[in-house]
Order: C-alpha cells, then sequence, then structure tokens
C-alpha cells in the first residue's frame, strides 16, 4: 500500500464531506434524516470546515513519507479521530438519530481508521 495513493483517497473523502457540510449542511445532513437547528447548523459548519483543512492538509502532503515526524503525528492523530468517532456515529444510528445511510459513514470511520491504522503501526 502506498502512502501518495492513500493520502489522496482520504483527501477526497474529507473534501467531499467537508465541503459538504460547511456549505450545505442543512441538505447534507437530511440525508441522513437528520434536521437542524441554527446551532446544530452553526456546528455542522465548523465541522465541515476542519473536515475540508484535513482533507487538503492530506492533498498537500501526500508525498511525505510517513518516517517524517509532523507526517506520522498526523496519521496517528487522524487514526485516533476516525477510531473515537466510530462508537458515536454508531450509537447515533443505532439510537434512530441518523437514518440507515448512518451506516455508509460508520463505514467509512472503519477504513479510514484501518488505513491509517496500517500507516502509523506497520513495521517497515
Amino acid at each position: 500500500m502506498k502512502l501518495s495513493v492513500f493520502s489522496s483517497i482520504w483527501a477526497i473523502i474529507y473534501l467531499i464531506f467537508g465541503v459538504g457540510l460547511l456549505l450545505i449542511p442543512l441538505t447534507f445532513m437530511k440525508t441522513y434524516g437528520v434536521t437542524l437547528d441554527h446551532e446544530g447548523e452553526f456546528m455542522t459548519r465548523i465541522l465541515g470546515s476542519s473536515l475540508t483543512a484535513f482533507g487538503l492538509i492530506y492533498r498537500f502532503n501526500r508525498n511525505i513519507p510517513a518516517t517524517d515526524r509532523g507526517q506520522a503525528n498526523l496519521l496517528l492523530g487522524s487514526f485516533i479521530y476516525n477510531l473515537l468517532d466510530i462508537p458515536v456515529v454508531l450509537m447515533a444510528t443505532l439510537n434512530g438519530y441518523m437514518n440507515t445511510f448512518g451506516w455508509g459513514p460508520i463505514a467509512l470511520h472503519v477504513f479510514l481508521a484501518v488505513t491509517f491504522g496500517y500507516f502509523v503501526f506497520k513495521r517497515d
């Protein structure tokens, strides 16, 4: 597995979700059966700006080796973020806060956690 390939994949995933949550939070979240009040829309846009930034970071750093200290920390932080988000999104889906489309983000978080974890823990 090549880090540059996965960095591009991560960038695409984060940019799709980030831009969607930033620019059209009400429409984006309605896909998952979630309605937002003004405060929820505000928080969703903050998440969207964060995910957009992550997408751009992975796009710009796609050719930096995993052995670089900054890249290694970014990979570890992203691994932890996705690992922590799995039960959050899982509980939201199981408790009916999100419709069956909520399984998509769960699968994405699992994919992201596994692939980030691969690069964090792989032995050369």
